[in-house]
Parts: structure tokens; C-alpha cells; sequence
């Protein structure tokens, strides 16, 4: 079942009342990544081990829209970045979560990409974004960029305790 505003609300009741949608969570952009090259000659995921690029966090630019000055962060074409949410998210020990882009961004050509959300999970929430146009796009720091959609489940044992938990 999908949990709607009410159940949202009282298991989210920090977030400001505009990221509150009748089926889900508005998340908005905190810090934006580049992937970038390191010492290693290899990337991959082992039975024991992962292996991934470095992360560098960028700065937004400064841009004057519309008369008003916004902090933004501009995508370059083709590039892939890790985005982080302003949230950090709590997931109940009987939910789990899936992530959605906002339309605007698929209208655009820029994709979101993300895993599920495990019971248990504790953090901010980590995305795939992608610029596949062939021009920049510019994302404001702080834009609702993703869409979190809150599921109950049964039969849950255990919760997430993996690397990405912020204890």
C-alpha cells in the first residue's frame, strides 16, 4: 500500500508543508557531486568489496534570474552527478521507499536515477542525475528535484544496516 499525506505527515513531520503531495514527498536538491577519476585502475562492485569513482562537491554559481539572484548548479551535457537531498530521511522499520523524478526534469531531458529505499535506512537520500539534451540545464540549490513515494510492507525481519546508513 501506498502511504498517502496523513500517514506522511506524521511520519515526516519536519519538511515544510509544500513538499507534502497527496501520494508522496516532495525532496529537495542539497549538494551537488561530479564523479571523478582516481588513483585506481578499476571501478566495480565485488562479493567483498566496492570500488567507485570519487566524488568532488561543486559549488553553485551565482545567476541572476528574472531579477533575482539564484544559487545554481548547471549540468553539462551528458555529464552524470550525484545529488544529495536536503532531508534526512528516516525510513520506518515497516516501509520501504521509492524515488521518482519530477516531470519538469524528464520534460527537459535530465533523468534522476535511484535505488530502494530500505526499512531502517537513516540519512540523506543520494540520486543519479543525468543531462541527456546537448545543452546545459541549470538546477537552483534547494529546487524540489524528486518525488519519494512511501510503501508499508509485511513480513519485514530485518532493516537496512549497510554502508550508506548515517548513524
Amino acid at each position: 500500500m501506498i502511504n498517502g499525506e496523513e500517514i506522511l505527515k506524521t511520519r515526516y513531520p519536519d519538511l515544510s508543508e509544500d513538499q507534502y503531495q497527496p501520494a508522496g514527498i516532495d525532496l529537495t536538491l542539497g549538494n551537488l557531486y561530479g564523479l571523478k577519476e582516481n588513483s585506481l585502475e578499476l571501478y566495480g562492485l565485488f562479493k567483498n568489496m566496492k570500488v567507485l569513482p570519487d566524488q568532488e562537491e561543486l559549488l553553485p554559481s551565482n545567476v541572476l534570474i528574472k531579477g533575482g539572484l539564484c544559487k545554481v548548479y548547471t549540468l553539462a551535457p551528458g555529464a552524470a552527478y550525484i545529488a544529495k537531498t536536503n532531508e534526512k530521511i528516516e525510513i520506518d522499520p515497516y516501509s520501504a521507499q521509492l524515488y521518482l523524478p519530477r516531470s519538469s526534469l524528464l520534460r527537459a531531458g535530465v533523468s534522476v536515477q535511484t535505488a530502494l529505499g530500505d526499512p531502517g535506512f537513516n540519512g540523506h537520500l543520494s540520486f543519479l542525475i543525468i543531462n541527456h539534451s546537448s545543452v546545459p540545464f541549470m538546477l537552483e540549490k534547494g529546487v524540489r528535484f524528486a518525488q519519494l513515494v512511501d510503501f508499508t510492507c509485511s513480513g519485514i525481519k530485518n532493516k537496512y544496516d549497510g554502508d550508506y546508513n548515517e548513524r
